[in-house]
């Protein structure tokens, strides 16, 4: 996917660089906060996640050298296993990237090869399914939209008119919807979609589609004018910028220890001599 460009309701230039780590949205030229990167790493997200998957593999080495395993036996053995990890991971996240895209495709009523993988091909039935009921107009898909006031972008998988309301689907495929996140990132988009455009957004919801092949599809739906999450995600802006001048308080104490190692040091050099 090439960067994307678009233009809002205050002309501001929109840019969205999807494989871009540092500059993945920029306005006016200016690099900009994304949604998920103000909220995940406030919810511990982030670090969780890399604690999550290196406890167990600990506690595997501490249990082979307690069963008398040898040091290259345990090393050989545990890499392995990292090696699975990380290919889960990633296995999981093209899962995602490509039910999306699959989604997209079905409600623009583009031609599509149904996947003949798992879980893929289970996960596509069930939207398909689920989609078929539902007769929403879509208005826009995958669409990139900014506020100001919140100084962030965020990309909303869809943005959909029924019973002449519009609203915004986020689209998951987690084993469940009720981490406190994504309800946060959804309110945030609504108000970069209402910033960004005349539009007025009135339903609001989180569709599940679950790799679990007996899990059903899981739809839950928000009150728009329940104001807590929004709160919630400008406190995960202020947290933010309050780790930023943490840490260049941070560097400025580090440079001070340095210094002081540096005269210590010399004085000390200075004394032997």
């Amino acid at each position: 996917m090439s960067s994307k460009v678009y233009k809002d309701k205050h002309n501001n230039i929109i840019k969205f660089n999807p494989y871009e780590k540092k500059r993945r949205y920029e306005v006016n030229g200016e690099i900009m906060n994304g949604c998920t990167s103000v909220i995940d790493p406030r919810f511990g997200k982030d670090g969780l996640v890399g604690w999550a998957k290196k406890k167990p593999i600990e506690a595997v080495e501490w249990q082979m050298s307690d069963d008398g395993y040898a040091i290259d036996e345990i090393n050989k053995y545990t890499s392995s296993l990292k090696d699975k990890v990380k290919e889960l991971s990633e296995r999981d996240a093209k899962t995602g990237t490509m039910m999306h895209q699959l989604c997209e495709d079905l409600m623009h009523k583009k031609k599509i090869v149904i996947p003949k993988s798992e879980p893929l091909k289970t996960m596509f039935k069930k939207f398909k399914v689920w989609w078929g009921k539902m007769k929403y107009e879509v208005i826009h898909t995958e669409r990139t939209f900014y506020s100001e006031e919140l100084q962030s972008c965020g990309t909303v998988d869809l943005i959909c008119k029924k019973n002449g309301k519009y609203g915004i689907i986020d689209f998951k495929t987690s084993k469940t919807i009720e981490y406190a996140n994504y309800p946060v990132q959804l309110f945030a988009y609504k108000k970069m979609v209402e910033d960004s455009t005349n539009l007025k957004i009135e339903f609001l919801g989180l569709l599940n589609i679950p790799k679990d092949k007996e899990a059903p599809i899981s739809f839950m739906s928000f009150n728009v004018d329940d104001q807590d999450y929004l709160e919630a995600f400008k406190l995960c802006l202020k947290l933010k910028e309050f780790e930023k001048q943490h840490s260049v308080k941070l560097k400025e104490w580090k440079q001070k220890l340095k210094t002081k190692k540096g005269e210590s040091d010399a004085v000390s050099k200075s004394t032997v001599q």
